[in-house]
């Protein structure tokens, strides 16, 4: 972004690296205060705002029944809460040609049984997303929203190692690099909803339309995910 003219402004938890154009607000998006406050220094920094891109995530599994609140609310707040009130916040300091990016999840569209939390969190950013571009499209503010696979970052190892979703090696995991320039890509386009394929899309639309077609699905799409898993594993282990 820095590369073509953008100030950018990271929400971080903790102090970064110094980059050239680059900035850090510190911000515990568990927390809302916390949240509002680095919209506030935000806006100290930036009185105008051309793009808002929201990447952050948290997932942990756990079966319904053995839930515990406070990971029930940390996951409702960075997944949805926090998207929502720095949208909120940085708002009224977007003009026409402004553009919010989600970066989303497949868990939007698609159930995962063990995350129930975080797929509500994630259905509930899409519904958030939609609605917004409906309400700000008079003012020509694009939304758009980004739903990759699985990324191959520490989230994910963290993920997996507590009970993740095998669905995540279906195909193997995306590196970060690819992720970004897709994001990029999203911030210069029309408001759109961006799948990792057509394929991709199609499916997770008529398994939400058809719990039949979903429930015959599952089978194949769990032996395809173990056989990708321990591919992924192998190609760690060679790394090592």
């Amino acid at each position: 972004m820095t590369q073509r003219g953008y100030t950018v402004i990271i929400l971080s938890r903790q102090s970064l690296p110094q980059m050239p154009g680059v900035s850090t607000v510190r911000c515990d998006l568990t927390d809302m205060d916390s949240v509002r406050q680095a919209a506030a220094d935000i806006l100290g920094q930036a009185p105008q705002i051309d793009i808002l891109v929201h990447c952050a995530g948290i997932i942990t599994p756990q079966p319904v029944g053995q839930l515990d609140s406070v990971t029930v609310a940390s996951q409702i707040a960075v997944d949805l809460s926090a998207p929502i009130e720095l949208t909120n916040a940085l708002l009224p300091a977007m003009g026409a040609g402004g553009h919010i990016v989600f970066v989303n999840s497949m868990a939007a569209v698609f159930p995962l049984a063990g995350s129930s939390v975080y797929t509500a969190a994630k259905f509930g950013l899409r519904g958030f997303a939609r609605a917004l571009e409906q309400e700000l499209r008079p003012r020509r503010i694009r939304v758009s929203s980004i739903y990759p696979a699985s990324v191959n970052t520490p989230m994910l190892k963290r993920e997996m190692e507590t009970g993740g979703s095998m669905y995540n090696f279906i195909d193997p995991p995306l590196e970060p690099e690819v992720i970004a320039r897709r994001i990029l890509k999203c911030c210069e386009s029309a408001s759109r909803e961006t799948f990792s394929s057509v394929f991709d899309k199609l499916f997770t639309h008529a398994c939400l339309l058809s719990m039949p077609l979903l429930n015959l699905s599952l089978p194949i799409m769990k032996m395809l995910a173990r056989r990708g898993y321990r591919a992924h594993q192998r190609r760690d282990s060679s790394r090592s």
